[in-house]
């Protein structure tokens, strides 16, 4: 079985690959280069004893090797290289900046022009990772591809793949991958599935792995020191000006861009009215409402552009009500709560009306809402949130 691993410089892709040679997989890594830093870093040159790969990916345009800059940093694919030579194991590096921009940046960009809350990471999984990085795979003869994800791939009665719960809960990221075709699941590995931070770190540890304990980053990849507004501002987005209301019209604040702002959010709104506020909607117009905690209590919303893991299609049809967890931003917890085919015609694809059976905080439009099965928690589908009109 020949398996490409999708290797980031981190601690998960690396044990990623030792698990997955340690199994005698026929293994290649690769490192995927989405981002031009302004400075360059050298890269060491590689040192393979194997050229096992070497066949399958010394031509495409798409492929370089050596001193090239990446996302995360260029730090990071020096790790990769280094880790992925220490293994023995034959290392590229993919270009895919015009990929990357295309599917990540602008609608990255074209979210906060539209009043919403982008979720990069989505689309980073659905349309790169497991997406042009999966068709590049196949088209280089790859059986499987590899990340190191916290995530399991499990096959229903039905027929379908999905994606199952990790073991370590904490570190669940199937909130990600919702967006996963059928044949993307069918020929992915998540070497992970049933491990949990503490023993990967102790894996590496004991294999010489000298990235063991190195840190994660919690920030949005391409975006420096987590500054987004500093980032939109140097993609020449021109910030919105116009005014903070409350509920019932009446003007509180100028605000110097609804790009400012996103929703639920309470601190640096310097709004002197005796009680906290918190940012409820981002209009179009610009104009950003403002109001209470308790206002915030929405309980149905409309979620489109849904895709299908668990839950087939054929079977999702009609008036009947599906029940289900769902889950609105990564680190909250899925709610019980139905949804609805919504019969009306949009051009972001099938759309459904979800209400809430259990509280949940601060739903966003921009976001990811996930549905998960109810007792066995594989996702059902997935879309974007796109009102709670």
């Amino acid at each position: 079985m020949k398996v490409l691993v999708a290797m980031s410089g981190g601690v998960d892709s690396a044990v990623s690959a030792l698990l997955l040679k340690q199994q005698e997989a026929d293994i290649t890594a690769a490192n995927m280069r989405f981002w031009e830093y302004e400075e360059n870093c050298e890269i060491p040159q590689q040192q393979q004893s194997s050229s096992k790969g070497e066949s399958a990916l010394q031509n495409p345009t798409n492929v370089i090797k050596k001193r090239i800059t990446s996302c995360c940093s260029p730090e990071d694919l020096g790790d990769a290289e280094r880790t992925a030579s220490s293994m023995h194991i034959p290392f590229y590096a993919l270009k895919m900046e015009a990929d990357f921009r295309k599917s990540v940046i602008e609608p990255f960009i074209d979210d906060y022009k539209n009043a919403r809350t982008p979720n990069p990471c989505v689309h980073c999984n659905t349309f790169i990772k497991f997406g042009e990085f999966y068709d590049k795979a196949t088209t280089l003869g790859f059986d499987k591809i590899a990340t190191g994800h916290y995530a399991d791939v499990v096959l229903l009665d039905n027929g379908r793949y999905a994606i199952g719960p990790a073991e370590d809960e904490h570190k669940d990221q199937g909130y990600y991958l919702y967006g996963l075709s059928q044949k993307a699941l069918s020929r992915t590995i998540f070497p992970l599935a049933k491990l949990t931070k503490e023993e990967v770190r102790k894996l590496a540890e004991e294999n010489d792995i000298s990235i063991a304990q190195k840190p994660e980053s919690q920030e949005i990849c391409f975006i420096p020191e987590n500054n987004y507004r500093n980032f939109l501002k140097k993609e020449g987005v021109k910030f919105q000006t116009g005014f903070v209301k409350d509920t019932k019209g009446k003007i509180l604040a100028k605000h110097s861009g609804k790009e400012n702002y996103t929703v639920g959010q309470r601190k640096g709104l310097n709004l002197a009215v005796g009680h906290p506020l918190y940012v409820l909607k981002i209009l179009v117009n610009g104009d950003v409402i403002v109001g209470t905690k308790e206002e915030m209590d929405q309980k149905t919303f409309i979620v489109d552009q849904l895709i299908f893991q668990g839950l087939s299609p054929s079977d999702f049809n009609g008036s009947s009500k599906v029940e289900c967890l769902v889950q609105i931003r990564y680190n909250s917890k899925p709610v019980l709560a139905t949804m609805t085919l919504n019969s009306s015609k949009s051009d972001n694809g099938i759309q459904v009306d979800v209400e809430l059976l259990e509280d949940t905080y601060a739903i966003t439009p921009g976001q990811a809402a996930v549905f998960y099965h109810p007792h066995e928690k594989y996702i059902l589908a997935g879309g974007k949130i796109r009102s709670f009109e």
